[in-house]
């Protein structure tokens, strides 16, 4: 399972430094659960349509560590978006269940986001 695990990974952070909102969709499961510090949904659409909003921010994304076991993983990144966001330095470990990415949980610093959301209207 270790090596599909890694492949899934590969092709989500892929994704993600592509921008490719369509391929991080085929990759998720259709009931994937995503925990973040400001946020809890279950669903793809719900997962796709934050990814869609947070996808506008990212300006650059930089892979620094992946770590598999079994049908999880856990990988780091600088998630670099425009100041005053600047390099999140972000964790997420995700489960894969039937080939697709089941759970989604981010560990990052929300301070900069939350000062955002909160000028927002």
């Amino acid at each position: 399972m270790s090596e599909s695990t890694l492949n899934i990974v590969q092709a989500y952070l892929g994704a993600w430094q592509r921008k490719d909102v369509a391929a991080i969709a085929e990759l998720l499961d259709a009931d994937v659960h995503f925990v973040g510090p400001m946020m809890d949904v279950t669903g793809r659409d719900q997962v796709i349509a934050s990814t869609e909003r947070i996808m506008s921010m990212l300006r650059a994304f930089r892979v620094r560590q992946t770590f598999v076991s079994g049908d999880r993983a856990m990988f780091t990144y600088d998630f670099i978006c425009d100041p005053p966001i600047g390099t999140c330095r972000t964790a997420e470990m995700i489960a894969i269940k039937g080939g697709r990415i089941h759970a989604i949980e981010l560990f990052y610093d929300a301070r900069p986001f939350e000062q955002i959301a909160r000028r927002s209207p």
